[in-house]
């Protein structure tokens, strides 16, 4: 249970029953006191409470009183009444307003453990019971929302069920992936595709929700009743592709005349052919403002990348790597926002391209890598990167990448550093020069990398790798 409230006028019984209970082995988060009946009724009608531990006489208002007030409310807690009546039929008639248990005073540890327990067991039980119930209903409300078609008799069967228990009249519906932890209780929240969530926000609700909610994010128009939950949700999935370009708040608009996309699928695939993968980057990047200024529209972009891709997958199948298979670029509406999609599939088509060169230049390449190896092991010692060897070699800094570490069997960074090690490693085993000196002439500027990375690399540390050299060749003498 996460929250008992203890009702209970005498101050030393409540402290008493307060720490009973927190020493027990039910775990409970937070223990709240109340002095009378009126207290505890304000208490419960302000916040949720699990269970409510209650005395019988009470000034102002007493337990029994307090305990039929609770029948009102939506979700009345659990009742465990503590009392010096030791009567049969005063029990029984407790039982009947829906207490949960019934103990007298003085209570008795052992059986307060008991009945917490019990009560800890229905409580569970009913957390079950509560969330199946939220799942059906959301589920059924998914169903409503997704459906094909109004005229679905199952449609129709799961409207008339849940009419009157759809808890909001008037609302505008947001679409978004954002899961904001604080959300109005009058909100609605029915789960969608790809991660994303439909929240129903009553129109009292709207400025709050919109500052919770992140980019993308788009809004219906304002509807009414379950009956309309189908309509909004077209809307705001509608408005939230714009708003997948645009990267701010898009409400629902009316559908107007746009311009075509000025490049096919076939056309892209065809710059790809030419290894030209920073061209393609440039065209869908062009083709993507068109949307965001709506001079086109986000299907017809997202009917231009599944074109693209299956013409890719089409003509290129033998090149293209299965643990890197681009089917996933095909829809761009996995993606959260129009800037993510285009950065992971140039990173995608940087390798892909390089890969088509490779196929067509394997004798260039190759003698290209020989060079930027004989180049590191001629420079280590110097100021030296990636970008400065893939330069002198006259080679693309991505395809290059690609390629030493096909040559090598480790990526760039890996292999200079691993001949830099083994540099300072012969220094230590020829020379009596000092610690930072031997990292100096080896390549490294920082003293600490230095120590770090020939630990992780041999194991040991410089002055200890010397030190059992040293050991190893006084005892082959």
């Amino acid at each position: 249970m996460k929250t008992i409230l203890i009702a209970e006028d005498e101050k030393f019984i409540r402290l008493g029953l307060k720490a009973m209970i927190s020493r027990g082995t039910v775990p409970v988060e937070e223990i709240l006191e109340a002095r009378d009946g009126e207290e505890a009724l304000a208490i419960i009608q302000s916040r949720p409470i699990d269970l409510l531990v209650t005395d019988i006489r009470m000034p102002k208002m007493d337990g029994m009183t307090l305990v039929k007030r609770l029948h009102a409310l939506p979700h009345p807690p659990m009742v465990l009444v503590i009392s010096g009546f030791d009567d049969f039929n005063y029990a029984v008639s407790m039982l009947r307003n829906g207490v949960s248990d019934y103990l007298l005073k003085p209570v008795e540890r052992q059986k307060m453990h008991d009945a917490l327990m019990k009560l800890e067991g229905q409580y569970q039980a009913r957390q079950h019971a509560q969330q199946d119930d939220r799942i059906k209903y959301q589920q059924t409300l998914r169903q409503i929302m997704m459906a094909q078609s109004d005229t679905d008799e199952h449609y129709s069967q799961a409207l008339q069920r849940y009419e009157k228990e759809f808890p909001v009249h008037s609302y505008i519906a947001y679409y978004t992936e954002s899961s904001p932890e604080a959300v109005p209780a009058d909100v609605l929240i029915i789960p969608a595709l790809d991660q994303r969530q439909l929240y129903v926000v009553p129109e009292a609700s709207q400025e709050q929700m919109q500052s919770l909610l992140g980019i993308p994010i788009g809004g219906s128009v304002v509807h009414q009743g379950i009956h309309e939950l189908r309509d909004s949700y077209i809307e705001a999935l509608a408005a939230w592709r714009w708003s997948f370009f645009t990267g701010m708040l898009e409400m629902h608009r009316q559908d107007g005349h746009y311009e075509r996309l000025s490049i096919s699928g076939q056309q892209l695939a065809n710059h790809s052919s030419l290894a030209h993968g920073e061209e393609v980057d440039a065209l869908l990047k062009t083709q993507a403002d068109l949307v965001a200024n709506a001079l086109a529209s986000p299907d017809s972009f997202s009917a231009l990348c599944l074109d693209f891709i299956n013409e890719l997958c089409t003509t290129y199948r033998n090149l293209i790597d299965p643990a890197s298979e681009p089917t996933k670029f095909s829809s761009i509406w996995q993606f959260h926002h129009i800037e993510n999609y285009l950065q992971e599939l140039s990173m995608w088509m940087d390798i892909f391209c390089a890969r088509i060169e490779h196929e067509f230049s394997d004798y260039d390449n190759k003698k290209k890598i020989r060079q930027a190896v004989n180049y590191v092991r001629d420079h280590f010692s110097q100021l030296i990167n990636m970008t400065m060897v893939s330069n002198e070699v006259s080679m693309n800094y991505t395809i290059f990448s690609l390629l030493f570490k096909q040559y090598t069997g480790v990526n760039f960074v890996n292999y200079l550093q691993e001949i830099r090690i083994k540099e300072a490693m012969r220094l230590l085993e020829t020379t009596d020069w000092r610690v930072n000196e031997i990292g100096r002439r080896s390549g490294f500027t920082d003293e600490k990398h230095f120590l770090k990375t020939f630990k992780n690399f041999s194991g040991f540390s410089p002055t200890e790798y010397r030190r059992t050299r040293s050991l190893s060749a006084d005892h082959n003498k």
